[in-house]
């Protein structure tokens, strides 16, 4: 039984909602920073990312205080305006090519720890303590973890009963995506919402699991000097699996860890059927394929049937095949987190630019891989496994500051 509530947001002024909300800052550039602290008094990078001008070196704890007080001043300012009731927040995305709508509200930490709130990816405790610390100081959640769940009937009622109305902020970004929030406070539809999330036996993150894990963190810490519940929920994008898209996320590897070219076919051989194709098409042919580029030739890996026969479901997931047959024992890849020589492609696009890269002279060797279905993303979470790391490129990517949860 899942517990997700609903909660007083603090959401931009609407008429400079367009302006406020801004993509992860993971996903811009420092050149594109700055210019936005330049022209954009109003966005939510001058509260995240000031520090970025600054010549005097702040420790990340006077950065965090900083991240506070800018907060601060915007709510002062009337930029940032906190609703007077608790509400869900239906959420609709619409790009040229996508239409995403899931429901915004708050996921409890009791659920993630007893397994109803379950992950797929492992996460690295020093980035989960980092972010523990930020949430710590700042108080507040900007960007809500991203969480899939089984198709639910009335869920679907009420997202479609709600968008028959007006939308409460409606405004369109610089990415031609257009942004629309209902905002669900009437009583009825609340408690109907609730007693739906309930009926629903698990829910899976998708995207996120730092931000969870490190919301996890900090309540347990302050549990056990004793401080009140406010950390006991997390902010979350709820939204139907059949909703959301997941891509491949492919690889590019520098040299071939000291072997030459027939060397290392001849390594491959020992778990992979390896056939020349005459391009990078070898998707789809069956779930243990991975497509790889190497001196001017694609080829078809399928790992051997011998090798199939465990019932482990990690083998139906081409990163971990890759990172178990060839990147640990051929290529020498310990930690793929840290292994400077690898590097990672979310471009889906036949593996063109992978194959330009290498032409190039900048990267030996490159895999593509079959995209994560839902199913085998659930079957990893249900079985209690971890992907290896950037298994997936998922769907919507959300924007920071539509909403703000305030702990």
């Amino acid at each position: 039984m899942a517990q997700v509530i609903p909660f007083s947001a603090v959401r931009p002024n609407d008429h400079l909602a367009e302006k406020f909300c801004s993509k992860s800052v993971d996903f811009y550039s420092e050149e594109e920073l700055i210019c936005i602290l330049n022209s954009n008094p109003n966005s939510f990078v001058q509260i995240i990312k000031p520090s970025i001008q600054n010549p005097t070196k702040l420790n990340p704890k006077e950065r965090y205080n900083a991240v506070k007080l800018n907060y601060e001043k915007f709510k002062n300012d009337g930029i940032l305006v906190r609703d007077s009731k608790a509400a869900f927040y239906v959420y609709e995305t619409l790009g040229e090519n996508h239409s995403f709508t899931g429901i915004i509200g708050g996921v409890s930490i009791e659920d993630y720890a007893n397994g109803i709130i379950k992950k797929h990816e492992n996460t690295i405790e020093t980035r989960e303590k980092i972010f523990k610390n930020y949430l710590k100081i700042t108080r507040f959640n900007s960007e809500p973890v991203l969480i899939t769940y089984n198709q639910s009937e009335v869920l679907s009622q009420i997202i479609s009963d709600c968008k028959t109305s007006q939308p409460t902020v409606s405004f369109e970004t610089q990415d031609a995506c257009w942004h629309k929030i209902w905002r669900i406070d009437s009583t009825e539809r609340v408690l109907n919402i609730k007693t739906a999330f309930e009926k629903i036996p698990s829910l899976y993150i998708a995207d996120g699991h730092h931000r969870s894990a490190s919301s996890v963190r900090l309540s347990e810490e302050e549990k056990e000097v004793g401080k009140n519940q406010s950390t006991d929920f997390f902010m979350a994008y709820l939204i139907q699996e059949d909703e959301l898209i997941i891509r491949e996320y492919n690889r590019m590897f520098k040299g071939l860890n000291g072997l030459t070219e027939h060397q290392f076919l001849e390594r491959l051989k020992q778990n992979f059927d390896v056939v020349s194709i005459e391009n990078g098409l070898c998707y789809n042919k069956n779930k243990h394929s991975i497509t790889m580029y190497l001196k001017g030739h694609f080829y078809c890996l399928s790992l051997r049937r011998e090798v199939q026969k465990s019932e482990n479901p990690l083998l139906d997931i081409g990163a971990y095949v890759l990172q178990e047959f060839i990147l640990k024992p051929i290529l020498g890849v310990k930690n793929p987190r840290h292994d400077n020589r690898l590097k990672y492609s979310a471009e889906s696009d036949n593996m063109k630019r992978i194959k330009s890269l290498i032409d190039r002279g900048l990267f030996a060797v490159g895999f593509g891989l079959n995209p994560v279905t839902i199913q085998q993303l659930k079957a990893i979470a249900d079985a209690d496994l971890v992907m290896p790391p950037k298994s997936t490129y998922i769907f919507p990517k959300l924007r920071s500051g539509i909403t703000i949860y305030e702990f």
